[in-house]
């Protein structure tokens, strides 16, 4: 009863907590680097070097989640971003407001940030059936997007009474408390294993060979790929520059913006709660990959605050569809021994798009107005979700 009753608070405070701090944190950093740098191009730079690291190492952590207990990962990893977070109003106490620390400080939060979602995905199947897990994902999705959107609101009323640098302390309490309730989570069986470099290679190769032999699974992971590269840019560094340079705005409206598209995530994830047996996760991931690019064309046509609050609202909607849908295909269909690493390989492949992605729009937004540029990667990414319609068996997989 009592670790039934563990596993509960965990399957609702983890994502909850630890993602009002994550929000919290991505959203002051990149502003932050914007504010000190008062560039597009730097800020695109840098915020694709954060990443640069994790792509590196990142594609080994899976065999490692594999071979250790998952809630362990958990809790390290969560610790040490904690860690990493409290450098950062540390140095701005201090003064010191210089990109390169900001910048090493984020390359280390965002390193540790790779086991989680794997760990985290690895994780529930272990506790929970197979038919449930749809559902299970719906409420970790609940909580996570409730939490994107009362982080920025609670950030963008905070920030009016104080400065920029106190709110990375939300964040390190937010991790705190979210690797204290994963220690108490159930702990889950791992088979021990000699664990050196040359069994983590094997087990990493085991994983590709895999994936490579699923030809449907490895195509819907080629459409995340194709989708995060033009989606991620706009989403991380596109926003701030279009809120602050194209429209004037404050950062209270650059968190209000993300509060809006967390509550048009929390809409999609009730719709998918709801409404997502009545649909293959098939179809649910490609609507979700054709409405999460194809709603960043209208923001060539943003004007003021408003309309950017709406169509940032409907942009969220489709973010869930295709996030709950794909985990739970993954888990149904993939071996529960290597889970670990196929998820590792997805959040290598979204962070690698995230890099260069960040990378390309703070190069073009020296060349391009920042509406043009989402005009031109909404349209690809769009394209990403038709594309995967014609395809003959994704919109058929459960």
């Amino acid at each position: 009863m009592q670790n039934q009753k563990n596993f509960t608070t965990f399957l609702w405070g983890a994502p909850f907590i630890g993602s009002i701090g994550r929000s919290v944190y991505d959203m002051a950093i990149i502003w932050l680097i914007l504010d000190i740098t008062n560039s597009e191009k730097y800020t695109g730079l840098i915020a694709m070097t954060t990443y640069l690291p994790a792509i590196f190492f990142g594609l080994f952590i899976g065999a490692l989640v594999d071979m250790y207990s998952k809630t362990k990962v958990m809790a390290f990893a969560t610790s040490m971003q904690a860690i990493a977070v409290l450098g950062v109003p540390l140095f701005l106490l201090f003064d010191i407001r210089l990109a390169w620390i900001i910048m090493i400080l984020a390359i280390f939060h965002n390193s540790f940030s790779i086991p989680f979602v794997p760990a985290f995905n690895a994780y529930l199947p272990t506790q929970i059936e197979k038919d449930k897990l749809l559902k299970a994902n719906s409420i970790v999705n609940i909580a996570w997007q409730s939490a994107v959107f009362i982080g920025p609101i609670v950030t963008a009323y905070a920030l009016t009474i104080i400065s920029i640098e106190y709110i990375f302390y939300v964040t390190v309490l937010c991790y705190i408390i979210t690797a204290f309730i994963i220690i108490n989570a159930p702990k889950d069986e791992v088979d021990k294993e000699n664990i050196d470099f040359s069994n983590i290679l094997k087990k990493t190769y085991q994983g590709l060979i895999y994936l490579n032999s699923k030809k449907t699974l490895r195509f819907i992971i080629i459409l995340t790929i194709l989708s995060n590269l033009f989606v991620m840019g706009p989403a991380i560094v596109g926003i701030p520059i279009l809120v602050k340079i194209a429209l004037g705005g404050t950062v209270s409206n650059f968190f209000i913006c993300e509060a809006s598209v967390g509550l048009g995530m929390l809409l999609g994830t009730t719709f998918v709660y709801n409404f997502g047996d009545r649909f293959t996760h098939g179809r649910l991931f490609l609507a979700g990959l054709f409405i999460d690019g194809a709603s960043f064309c209208l923001y060539y046509f943003i004007e003021n605050m408003t309309q950017m609050y709406i169509l940032s609202f409907c942009h969220g909607i489709g973010i869930p569809l295709l996030i709950i849908s794909r985990v739970a295909m993954m888990q149904k269909n993939i071996p529960e021994k290597l889970l670990g690493r196929i998820f590792a390989i997805i959040s290598i492949s979204i962070i690698s798009m995230t890099a260069v992605s960040s990378g390309i729009i703070g190069l073009a937004s020296d060349i391009f107005d920042i509406q043009t540029i989402f005009l031109f990667f909404g349209s690809m990414a769009g394209l990403c979700g038709i594309v995967g319609f014609l395809h003959p068996k994704i919109k058929h997989l459960n």
